[in-house]
């Protein structure tokens, strides 16, 4: 319907001769509530309003914001009228300078190009006349000292213009090589500078002379935050220090300078339909985990949005700064030289449009979370990461040790939490320190924890782990037709810590596949079984420069002709030589 009302109202505009007072308004953008694929920019502007119509110009908007999320503001009594977009390709002159010129030495070099197409063909015209008159077969009367003269002639003409022609094809080369570069430059330039060339034109009827505030706001893609953190600790009887970060990027084709910054957790595009339950059948978790809805179809239709803009600002680029294409020759041309000099690569690297971020799924709480930002931020369009401190927090925990000396002789330290529900935490890697030394990057993982949060401090040197067959109380023996393997292996703890630890250690027994393979456990030293999956578990409390041992036994019996693999190996990288 607004398509229709519109042009009327223009129409009727015309038709009565009222004429609108036209205020072109560049602000920059005020605040900014990221999400975390999305942003909603607001901007605010003074403006003086003239009795009866106004329509105000909003550019330097990105080319990116969704028009069906545009929201105005006035601070005085007004009556909107309409409110469109549209993209002003010419806007990039007047927003880059670089451009004016670029656009100088670009018509330079082309003048130049023609220049040398020209010399070049009267050389080649001069070279086909020779060709066509060295014939001397229908002369008569003719001296050796003349065919001697006109050979030299010949001879001598032809190497002047083979050396004129190797030295205009060698300026050919070069100026279609900076022409070639300067043309990606414009594209480049013309690409960004369109993207917040887009213009956002309001039509509204005041009773009065004012002077307002206005207020501009609107959903834009590309731009978003990652949670991110730094997790230290002194000792195992210290607070733990969970320091929550945000990286940010921003892709919109407009800078962020010194804006208020809220962080959301928040869906902006939800659907205004009226949500229905349905039902809600708990399992046990698979790696699906979450309610499907029609959030895929909203994203979809956004990404539909950003495409259509993308086709037309590179259309418009073609259009507007790309006029001058190379013919078929120069091409073929430029690009054997590249080819020939390996330089192809120079002038690929050149052909870049927007950064692309990499996305990746991860699943949150469904209660939303906003962080609001006390100091301002500034944030170039280049879509790099820019990390923001988002809150710093002190929190008591309770230390405990896990090995699987199996894999690994470490003992990693984890810290577990009580009421993390209250911190707003999000999926994300953690850089970790443990006693001042940083010991390396964990994840923080929100999903099917329940009252505790556990989080890695990596290993603990203080704390000792062996774990090694024990050769004399291993056998293997044929009985008959079937053989029969012994393993025993002797786990050893150590604490060299001042304090009292807790450590849980895992190991397995093998598990049969085969009706032929028997698979006996003979010792697991007061150990926890799981039946289902061969696993074993030890609940250890170690005291300041004590030390445990435990055993794991089994014993493994199968046809002796049969070929069964009882160690598992692991893939590495090595020299070869």
């Amino acid at each position: 319907m607004k398509k229709i009302i519109v042009p009327f109202l223009f129409l009727t505009s015309i038709l009565f001769g009222q004429k609108a007072h036209e205020i072109n308004v560049t602000s920059e953008i005020k605040q900014i509530k990221l999400f975390l694929t999305s942003g909603e920019m607001s901007h605010k502007s003074e403006i003086k309003l003239l009795k009866g119509r106004n329509k105000i110009i909003f550019s330097g908007i990105s080319a990116y914001a969704d028009p069906q999320s545009i929201q105005f503001t006035n601070s005085v009594d007004y009556k909107l009228v309409s409110f469109s977009t549209e993209m002003d390709f010419l806007a990039a002159e007047q927003f880059n300078p670089k451009i004016v010129k670029l656009k100088d030495s670009l018509s330079v070099l082309k003048d130049a190009l023609q220049l040398n197409k020209d010399v070049n063909s009267s050389y080649q015209a001069e070279s086909a006349v020779l060709n066509t008159n060295r014939d001397l077969k229908g002369s008569t009367n003719i001296t050796v000292a003349q065919i001697k003269e006109a050979a030299d002639f010949y001879r001598n003409r032809t190497l002047e213009i083979n050396k004129a022609v190797s030295k205009l094809n060698k300026e050919y080369y070069i100026l279609t090589e900076k022409i070639e570069f300067i043309r990606l430059q414009l594209t480049e330039l013309n690409f960004n500078e369109n993207q917040r060339s887009n213009q956002v034109i309001v039509l509204v009827d005041v009773d009065q002379n004012s002077t307002a505030s206005c207020g501009l706001s609107y959903l834009v893609s590309d731009c978003g935050w990652v949670a991110t953190y730094d997790l230290s600790t002194g000792d195992v009887n210290q607070k733990i220090n969970l320091k929550y970060k945000a990286k940010i990027y921003n892709n919109t084709g407009n800078d962020w300078n010194n804006v208020d910054l809220i962080l959301s957790t928040a869906d902006p595009m939800l659907s205004a339909t009226q949500p229905k339950l349905a039902p809600w059948i708990l399992d046990y978790y698979s790696g699906n985990y979450g309610v499907k809805s029609n959030s895929i179809s909203i994203q979809k239709v956004q990404e539909d949005y950003r495409q259509e803009v993308e086709q037309n600002l590179n259309m418009a680029n073609q259009r507007s700064y790309d006029n001058w294409m190379m013919d078929g020759q120069a091409q073929s041309a430029f690009e054997d030289k590249i080819s020939m000099n390996g330089d192809f690569s120079k002038i690929e690297s050149l052909k870049t449009g927007k950064k692309q971020v990499v996305m990746e799924q991860i699943e949150i709480s469904e209660l939303t979370a906003e962080f609001i930002i006390p100091t301002k931020f500034s944030c170039p369009t280049d879509g790099k990461p820019y990390v923001v401190d988002v809150k710093d927090m002190n929190l008591n925990a309770t230390f405990s040790y896990v090995t699987v000396p199996k894999l690994d002789n470490g003992a990693f330290l984890l810290a577990n939490i009580v009421g993390w529900q209250d911190l707003d935490l999000m999926p994300g890697l953690t850089n970790v320190y443990f006693g001042g030394v940083y010991v390396g990057v964990s994840t923080i993982d929100t999903r099917n924890v329940s009252d505790t949060l556990s989080l890695s401090f990596g290993r603990d040197q203080k704390v000792v782990v062996m774990r090694k067959l024990k050769s004399e109380m291993s056998s293997k023996k044929v009985i008959g037709s079937a053989k029969r393997e012994t393993f025993v292996y002797e786990v050893a703890l150590r604490n060299n810590r001042s304090t009292p630890i807790t450590i849980d250690v895992f190991d397995q027994v093998p598990l049969s596949g085969n009706s032929d393979i028997t698979v006996t456990t003979d010792n697991i030293s007061n150990g926890k079984k799981d039946v289902e999956t061969g696993e074993v578990k030890w609940e250890i409390a170690l005291q300041p420069g004590e030390t445990k041992n435990m055993e794991i036994g089994y014993t493994v019996k199968y046809p002796k002709d049969a070929a069964v693999v009882l160690q598992k190996y692991r893939t590495v990288t090595r020299a070869k030589f």
